[in-house]
């Protein structure tokens, strides 16, 4: 019978490390999405403000180790497609951290509940 417990223990604190470990990398990757958008913000409301006429203003994306011009509309379009897709992310993101919390909750509740019952058998 103990060997049994102390088996579930073992798994039950498995359990919670690698959801704590996961928990930590999905915060990490969340951290950085939400850095992206931020950026991706403000680099289109700056380029909102330049003038709309092509012959006053070029706008350059970079490429590697070179900038190549690009016409304003398909820059904005591309990080506003980049904005959208950093939120779902982020939207799949909170939603993964949520899970994993609620996975360590419940692991640290059935620990909770097996060592009252073990000391309450003694």
């Amino acid at each position: 019978m103990a060997e049994d417990i102390r088996q579930v223990l073992m798994q039950l604190q498995a359990q919670q490390v690698e959801a704590s470990r996961q928990l930590s990398a999905v915060r990490a990757q969340l951290h950085a999405r939400e850095r992206e958008k931020k950026l991706t913000t403000l680099t289109l409301r700056e380029i909102e403000q330049l003038p709309r006429d092509p012959s006053q203003t070029q706008v350059y994306r970079g490429v590697g180790r070179m900038f190549v011009q690009e016409s304003r509309n398909n820059i904005e379009n591309t990080l506003r497609a980049k904005m959208k897709e950093s939120t779902e992310e982020v939207s799949v993101l909170e939603k993964r951290a949520k899970y994993l919390e609620g996975e360590i909750t419940t692991a640290q509740n059935s620990l909770r509940d097996i060592l009252q019952e073990q000391s309450a058998r003694r």
